[in-house]
């Protein structure tokens, strides 16, 4: 996984640049940075390599502004990851360079003060990190899922973050809205790592961050207040992110474990669109989501669904409709026939016939236990898949 233009403006050194084309790019990969000084056309094009992080002050063109736009197009095919401007010479960029960065989806930036090798340092060391970080993540997906004894996960912990304590609790989180394009409201995991300080990580995951923090301390309602402390200091808990919350583990050898729960939680709370959810509080979404790829799994919940499906389309009802709400309902006739606008006898007729489509009712017990999973192994397939 490689330093995207959108992490790279969290830096420090780029916190005053500012984009005045190609926002739709920012999610392209850097793989260095480089300085351009005196390389026009061909030059430009023998010079930048891939997914380079190109800085430059024109000065080889800083009387020709009608040229920066053939500097954008060599830098576009080039593959250039994206263009800094700094403003020495040009304090405005020509419309027609703005729309070709945009088009080409080239990040493209002004900046005044800050020294250009200052940065360059700055983005070649969050590279050299990400890259460090990749290898991290590949030992977080070895603890992760694995069935790995607890003597492993531990020595693959230390591996990690040989600082880590005994006690942790996990997060994983998300974000699910962007916030108007203004990226210094985003969270920034560099702030946040050095706030929680060397017994923890914070690490870029599976398109989101991965957050563990571990404790000396072990009592359970401590862990969990500090820990929510510091994600609602560094905007974690202010809507802008999902997140999920693992259980509060008392031996890191139980660190895999609480990596699942918090992915697990993540996924649950993505299913009924809540902010945050705990593991703790999933109820038998806890067995149903980590099962939800096993073969049988599907095969027992399609069997029925594909029932409701074929049988809806033949008759022209809605008793897959009706099943689902049921089912979120808990059950309860009098608020599914609210949520439908149906007469309570009404709902009570199909619940039957779909008991009779599926063929419960020849089933000893256990016939709304069966429908519940079916229906809530479908939303979880439907809506997470």
């Amino acid at each position: 996984m490689s330093l995207t233009v959108h992490e790279a403006l969290k830096l420090d050194a780029l916190k005053r640049f500012r984009l005045i084309a190609g926002m739709n790019g920012l999610d392209r990969k850097i793989t260095r940075a480089g300085i351009l000084d005196h390389e026009v056309g061909q030059q430009v094009r023998d010079t930048v390599q891939v997914g380079e992080f190109i800085f430059s002050n024109l000065l080889a063109i800083k009387n020709q502004p009608e040229r920066i736009v053939d500097f954008v197009k060599d830098l576009v095919d080039a593959q250039a990851a994206c263009f800094a401007i700094k403003t020495i010479y040009f304090k405005e960029i020509p419309k027609e360079a703005i729309e070709l960065a945009h088009q080409h989806r080239l990040p493209l930036f002004l900046f005044d003060e800050t020294y250009v090798e200052t940065i360059i340092l700055e983005v070649d060391k969050a590279i050299n990190i990400q890259n460090h970080e990749q290898h991290i993540r590949v030992m977080i997906d070895q603890i992760s899922g694995n069935n790995l004894s607890e003597f492993r996960i531990r020595e693959l912990a230390y591996g990690i973050n040989g600082n880590f304590k005994k006690n942790c609790i996990v997060y994983f989180t998300k974000e699910v809205e962007v916030c108007g394009g203004n990226l210094t409201r985003l969270f920034n995991p560099n702030d946040l790592r050095k706030f929680l300080g060397e017994s923890c990580l914070v690490i870029s995951y599976r398109n989101g961050y991965l957050i563990i923090i571990t404790y000396e301390q072990d009592e359970y309602e401590y862990i969990q207040k500090a820990s929510e402390l510091a994600l609602k200091a560094y905007g974690l808990l202010d809507g802008t992110y999902r997140l999920g919350i693992s259980e509060v583990k008392k031996d890191l050898g139980a660190l895999g474990r609480g990596i699942d729960e918090s992915k697990y939680a993540y996924d649950f709370a993505s299913l009924y669109d809540m902010k945050q959810a705990s593991f703790l509080n999933m109820g038998i979404y806890q067995l149903l989501i980590p099962i939800i790829n096993d073969p049988w799994t599907y095969a027992f919940y399609r069997r029925m669904i594909d029932k409701l499906i074929d049988y809806d389309g033949e008759k022209g009802t809605d008793f897959l409709n009706t099943a689902i709400c049921y089912i979120e309902s808990e059950g309860n006739i009098q608020e599914t026939s609210k949520k439908l606008f149906q007469h309570t006898n009404t709902i009570r007729y199909r619940i039957k016939k779909i008991n009779e489509i599926l063929e419960l009712t020849r089933m000893k017990g256990m016939t709304y236990e069966t429908l519940a999973i079916a229906i809530r192994l479908h939303l979880i397939h439907s809506k997470l898949l």
